[in-house]
């Protein structure tokens, strides 16, 4: 893999003819059947994708085991298990995975959750910060299972969980709200903490009317601004972390993380795709980078510092956030691993993600390419 050192074996594709082969999107993208292909848009993804997802990592009980990091259970699995089960009509699952958050990672004076439990500890859940990304996912997943539903119960949840992120969750600035990633530990002296990836605007649309505010577009509107703004290196990617400056709003490289797009960023393209954002700067930069022939093969990491890149390939989690966006940008057909063919949680996870992605955002596309192809 190329370290990012060298000279690129083509030119990049640049902002303007990215953009100028957006309108091939509609005949291009739509898979066949073939294995690993996506269904044509709109097409429900196949059911045994869940299955095998839902075998492999979610216990009798409902908890989502991620594999990856020593059986521990995160927020961020129980929110997302719990969406692929109300987009897969499994309310069986879904009230398994509804009933171990609340019982094991229900906090004490708000209804978000916990962030980590930890099987076999002492105490499993021994730190009661919460992580923002599992109650967007999981707040999302109930507004959705209210309406799939018909259930009272799942949208009095919804709301309370709405109005928990409103009230813990959400810094207001003088330029606009900041999202926080958690409600303890993220406001410095000089600067705040933000995960770019947390921003989840179809979460944000789902939760509106439960817990109406005119935050919640607002909340987008920064994401987005800092999505366009927090791009860095000589690619100008989008970090795992990023803090934004008190005095001056300016985004920056967050110290103390490794000054990476990786494991985190890659959810940034993920929501930007999925919410429709097809033009934005860092999903554009994104299908620029993973499009040339030196990294298509999507690096586990980049140093946004030093420009180096991974000597190894992502995961089955990146390959597929990759696919989608110089799908989504560019019009070229995809495929995407199957969750049978990857062994951890959460490559598994964000390979299902994109699948519910492209059910959701392709029909869109290949109605309107020309408005698709508009700058953001």
């Amino acid at each position: 893999m190329a370290t990012g050192q060298g000279t690129s074996r083509r030119a990049g594709l640049g902002r303007r003819v990215l953009l100028g082969l957006m309108p091939g999107l509609a005949g291009a993208v739509v898979a066949g059947p073939a294995r690993g292909q996506l269904p044509p848009p709109g097409a429900t993804p196949d059911s045994a994708e869940w299955e095998g997802f839902r075998r492999r990592f979610i216990t009798h009980d409902g908890r989502v085991v991620d594999n990856g990091n020593a059986g521990a259970t995160h927020s961020e699995g129980q929110g997302a298990a719990m969406l692929f089960a109300v987009r897969f009509d499994d309310r069986a699952t879904f009230d398994r995975l509804l009933r171990f958050s609340r019982q094991a990672l229900r906090r004490p004076d708000d209804a978000l959750l916990a962030w980590r439990y930890q099987p076999g500890a002492a105490v499993p859940v021994s730190d009661l910060n919460n992580a923002t990304d599992g109650d967007l996912l999981g707040g999302w997943a109930l507004a959705e299972a209210a309406a799939r539903w018909s259930s009272g119960e799942y949208r009095r949840l919804a709301a309370q969980v709405a109005r928990d992120i409103l009230r813990r969750l959400v810094l207001p600035l003088a330029d606009g709200p900041l999202l926080l990633p958690g409600a303890e530990g993220f406001l410095k002296p000089d600067h705040v903490v933000v995960n770019p990836g947390y921003a989840m605007p179809n979460a944000f649309r789902a939760l509106a009317p439960l817990a109406p505010s005119p935050a919640w577009a607002a909340l987008e509107a920064m994401g987005r601004q800092i999505t366009d703004r927090a791009r860095f290196g000589r690619w100008r990617l989008p970090a795992d972390w990023v803090a934004i400056s008190r005095g001056d709003g300016r985004p920056i490289l967050a110290p103390g993380p490794a000054p990476r797009f990786s494991y985190d960023g890659v959810r940034v393209p993920l929501h930007l795709a999925w919410s429709g954002s097809v033009a934005a700067p860092a999903l554009l930069a994104l299908a620029e980078f993973w499009a040339d022939p030196d990294h298509a093969a999507a690096p586990a990491w980049v140093d946004l510092r030093s420009n180096l890149i991974a000597p190894y390939r992502g995961d089955a989690g990146i390959q597929a956030v990759a696919q989608l966006t110089v799908a989504t940008v560019l019009g070229r057909a995809f495929t995407l691993p199957r969750v049978e063919e990857t062994a951890l949680y959460y490559p598994a996870s964000l390979a299902l993600q994109c699948r519910l992605a492209w059910q959701d955002i392709g029909p869109r596309i290949a109605m309107a390419p020309a408005a698709a192809a508009q700058p953001g």
